[in-house]
């Protein structure tokens, strides 16, 4: 009885998992095919004779050969798998594989005048070519790309050599002597081998129908080595433990078809702003208004690195020789903090044209962790971005200087792995304050919306798991912004930059897509009233024209509220000055994500306290007004490195009237 149940369990579970398998449908596996590249572990299992060298002829003395043996040796080939349906795929491959072992045995023989010992070894190198007919199965198991593997190995041997070595050692009360005796012998391979494959694999796709498939086998021998010239007496085979990857292209269509028990609701709870005390209310409309606006944007003096590279990555810096748009002019850049401060070295390296009494100080740092004592590494960082400015630049190599470090001057926290990736870096100093000055952007007539920031906060009711999703934002169908991003959809914070949206009274327009793993995909739309006054409007509504100022200059250091001298001196170039009696000044206080949220805002408040004391007793007449905003509001994308690093900042707005 027990048998039967024991028979019929695992027939039970195979049917159910069928059947769960038939119920939803998978995205579909494509055509493929590539090469595959591994390690076998070579199990070998002898118990075969041979006659002893030094007795032949006669051949009835014989050495026996037997026990377990093993070697590694390496795999490659080719592979294509041809997809039957989402569950059955049959895999070919065609390719070679090594495996020699070596046997030894020690015999004794004892007579009254001397002891004769015989070591005797037989050594094979082995190299089979194979076709293998196997069959995948997909989706059986509740886990995504895995699949089990079951099938034929069929083996032919390609080269092989084997080698009797025999030393004998006679040893006597009076002498001792040895002799060795070696023969490259000769004995008839097995035509073909054949052993059975089990396995498993994870297929991946690294790209658009590129799959990198690492796996595992076990191979089961049906066949000897060798007939031993048709002695049945001996007996040699070899199973094989491997474990490889291969690199397979696609061909076909492999887009997902939706499963129609899947279902998915979207929707958007919420499209809120906040107000100066950081407080979320929901947006009825965006005001747009043109003004003359001012802005100035900080040059943080720090270029961030992958781990382990010395190179800077295409996310922190977009280097202009590495791009065909003739030469790097600084006006070029988009007026955007995150952007000008993806081209650090470009312009560091204009400015050192520009101004050439200038030097300059580079010092690479490593993350004290992974990169814990390789002040290689920092080095190399250091004297990467110096070479970067000689030869692209013409600057002169006494001009700049290089140091490596252990750790930055002012480092990030080493708790999270955000702070480490901060400490990165390479830092820029310099006596000369102009090459790490702000860049100032000033337009006589700028389209400035209120709010300036627009979160999005959907809501997705899913029987599956999400894969993706996509936020579109465009006015009279020209498209804005886009957002995008894998999982659930959390809070999608839009920064309106000033004239992204038009001088007109159109809506913004809103779509958001979301789709689940079975192919499943729903969607919301809608807009967003926009609201435009002009200067013509304004001064028939008796509204003063005013000017803003916008300035994102005073960049904190790490967990500190203190203004550094370099940016007092920015606050009294270029800050007082745009300050007049009537003006108002709002100064707003923020931080990047990490540490506690309510120390951060309270963090932030100090920092714009420390801010408007400056100003203000510099600046006595305007009006004040301070907020500290904290990590609530994200001035800047804190999934990068620079834009946490920005995150720490006051912004301030200097409102001024004009006067009639």
């Amino acid at each position: 009885m027990k048998k039967i149940i024991l028979l019929v369990l695992p027939i039970l579970l195979v049917v159910n998992l069928i059947n769960l398998n038939a119920q939803s449908k998978e995205k579909d596996i494509p055509l493929n095919l590539g090469g595959y590249f591994g390690l076998n572990y070579n199990m070998h299992n002898g118990e075969f004779y041979y006659p002893s060298l030094v007795n032949t002829p006669p051949a009835d003395i014989t050495v026996p050969f037997y026990g377990s043996e093993s070697s590694i040796g390496l795999n490659a080939g080719f592979i294509i798998n041809v997809p039957f349906n989402n569950m059955f795929v049959f895999s070919g491959r065609l390719g070679l594989h090594g495996a020699g072992a070596d046997f030894s045995t020690l015999g004794v023989e004892t007579s009254l005048l001397d002891t004769t010992t015989y070591t005797d070894s037989f050594n094979s190198s082995l190299m089979y070519g194979e076709i293998d007919l196997f069959m995948q199965f997909h989706n059986l198991i509740p886990v995504d790309n895995l699949y089990l593997l079951a099938g034929l190995e069929l083996g032919f041997p390609v080269t092989s050599s084997y080698e009797r070595t025999e030393v004998t050692t006679i040893a006597s009360s009076t002498f001792k002597s040895e002799n060795t005796d070696i023969l490259n012998s000769d004995i008839v391979d097995s035509p073909m081998r054949l052993a059975l494959a089990l396995g498993a694999g994870y297929m991946m796709e690294i790209s658009d129908d590129v799959f990198l498939t690492p796996e595992v086998s076990f191979r089961l021998p049906f066949s000897n080595v060798s007939d031993f010239n048709g002695n049945t007496a001996n007996d040699w085979n070899f199973a094989q433990l491997r474990a490889g990857v291969s690199l397979t292209f696609g061909f076909g269509d492999d887009e997902v078809e939706p499963d129609p028990e899947s279902t998915i609701d979207v929707g958007l709870k919420d499209i809120r702003a906040y107000n100066k005390d950081g407080m979320a209310y929901s947006v009825d409309n965006i005001k747009v208004e043109e003004v003359k606006y001012t802005e100035l944007f900080p040059i943080v003096p720090y270029i961030f690195y992958n781990e382990g590279s010395k190179y800077p990555s295409a996310a922190t810096q977009t280097l202009a020789a590495e791009r065909e748009t003739g030469k790097f002019v600084i006006d070029d850049i988009e007026a955007d903090a995150i952007e000008i401060n993806r081209n650090t070295l470009d312009i560091i390296g204009t400015r050192m044209q520009e101004n050439t009494a200038a030097d300059l100080k580079i010092t690479g740092t490593i993350d004290n962790k992974s990169e814990k004592g390789n002040l290689t590494l920092a080095k190399e960082r250091a004297e990467q971005a110096k070479n970067y400015l000689v030869v692209n630049y013409g600057i002169s190599p006494d001009r700049i200087t290089v140091e490596a470090s252990k750790a930055p001057s002012k480092p990030s926290s080493t708790r999270v792995e955000d702070g480490i990736a901060e400490n990165r870096r390479i830092e820029f100093s310099t006596k000369d304050k102009t090459l790490l000055n702000p860049m100032l952007v000033e337009k006589e007539k700028s389209s400035i919306a209120n709010p300036d920031l627009v979160e999005f906060v959907p809501e997705v009711v899913s029987t599956d798991s999400i894969t993706r999703w996509q936020l579109e934002l465009s006015q009279s169908g020209k498209m804005i912004k886009t957002f995008n991003g894998g999982g659930n959809p959390d809070e999608i914070q839009w920064a309106i930059k000033p004239n992204q949206l038009a001088a007109s009274d159109l809506p913004v327009e809103y779509n958001l897509t979301v789709e689940n793993n079975k192919g499943k995909a729903n969607n919301v739309t809608g807009s967003i009233p926009v609201e435009f006054v002009s200067t013509s409007q304004r001064t028939q509504e008796v509204k003063p024209d005013k000017t803003i100022s916008k300035f994102s200059l005073v960049v904190f250091d790490f967990d500190s509220p203190e203004i550094s001298d370099h940016d007092k001196e920015i606050i009294d170039n270029n800050i007082l000055p745009a300050i007049a009696y009537n003006s108002t000044v709002q100064i707003y206080g923020y931080s990047d994500r990490i540490g506690e949220e309510n120390y951060n805002k309270k963090l932030a408040l100090q920092r714009a306290r420390n801010v408007e004391k400056y100003i203000s007793s510099k600046a006595k007449d305007a009006k004040y007004e301070v907020y500290g905003i904290g990590e609530s509001i994200q001035p800047f994308d804190n999934d990068l490195t620079i834009g946490r690093q920005l995150s720490r900042t006051v912004q301030i707005y200097v409102i001024t009237p004009k006067e009639k």
